[in-house]
């Protein structure tokens, strides 16, 4: 079996098939996601991940050895031990939730992190019908899945981009769509007509936080949930305190695999239901890893990547 090793950079090696646990079952991958927690754990930057070298990948979609496909995600896949840049990947059957028919292998893979990601952050924020949404990073994976649960809520979607090469699938999910690279994103809005917003959706941190926190109106809520811009960003109190304001963080490298499978199937049932349409920017071959994780790193994955084994 060939699997993608974490160390300084990505390798592939062969190895033996894995040897199910208790409680395990393996799986044949079909589609691995990849996901900017991939990209930090392999620089060795997530505290709370084991040592190096492991296999990578922390999601993906496959099917068991009696025919059910399933997605899996949790109970430490790629974090703790071996994840899902392999052909074959053992898995906790807690971690495992059934794909609905009608729909596939890549659009399922991406749901564990991106699409339970964006409807946490959106339940965080609470978000209901008449609010504006700012959502930053919108043409990554957790964004794209962000935009359209925002809008199937009723609000207001405004969509950040870095860059033009976006602004088309974009526009066909959001209200509006501003394209930014930090300091200029208020600008950006005021071209757009929006002079306020509810809620601001924040994978990217940096240069973007100072803004962001300004564009908020009363009673408004900054949800931060990654730095691929920067990890650090400065605001004013006033920026809070004068308008009700908050921020707040999220992470979900703490839920159990158990609630992380029921959610994907909140999410997946959304996609089979025709609410959600998941952007697949690129699949490539598995031994393309580190390709993948440069377009993370960069900005300029347009959706989600996946990897596909050759047995998929």
């Amino acid at each position: 079996m060939r699997q993608l090793v974490y160390g300084e950079e990505l390798v592939e090696q062969d190895v033996a098939d894995p040897d199910p646990g208790p409680g395990e079952v393996v799986v044949t991958v079909r589609r691995a996601a990849v996901n900017p927690l991939d990209v930090w754990i392999s620089r060795g930057t997530v505290a709370a991940a084991g040592p190096l070298p492991r296999t990578g990948g922390s999601e993906g979609s496959g099917v068991t050895a009696d025919g059910r496909r399933v997605v899996f995600r949790g109970a430490g896949l790629g974090v703790m031990r071996d994840g899902t840049y392999a052909e074959r990947v053992a898995v906790p059957a807690a971690a495992l939730a059934d794909i609905p028919a009608g729909v596939s292998d890549a659009q399922a893979a991406g749901v564990g992190i991106a699409g339970v990601t964006a409807m946490d952050v959106l339940d965080l924020a609470g978000v209901a019908p008449g609010m504006t949404v700012l959502v930053l990073g919108a043409s990554g994976g957790v964004g794209t899945y962000a935009v359209q649960m925002a809008r199937a809520l009723g609000a207001r979607v405004v969509a950040q981009t870095s860059s033009a090469a976006h602004l088309d699938h974009l526009r066909a999910l959001a209200d509006d769509v501003v394209v930014s690279i930090g300091d200029d994103l208020e600008a950006g809005l005021r071209d757009a007509q929006v002079s306020s917003v509810d809620v601001v959706l924040d994978p990217l941190g940096g240069p973007f936080g100072e803004p962001a926190a300004r564009a908020l109106g009363r009673g408004g809520s900054l949800v931060v949930f990654g730095a691929s811009a920067g990890p650090r960003f400065s605001v004013f109190s006033t920026d809070f305190y004068r308008k009700g304001a908050r921020i707040v963080g999220y992470g979900g490298l703490g839920t159990n695999a158990s609630e992380l499978s029921a959610k994907s199937v909140r999410v997946l049932e959304m996609i089979a239901g025709g609410t959600l349409q998941p952007v697949v920017a690129a699949e490539l071959p598995l031994e393309q890893v580190n390709e993948a994780h440069a377009r993370i790193v960069e900005r300029r994955a347009g959706g989600k990547l996946l990897l596909v084994p050759t047995a998929a």
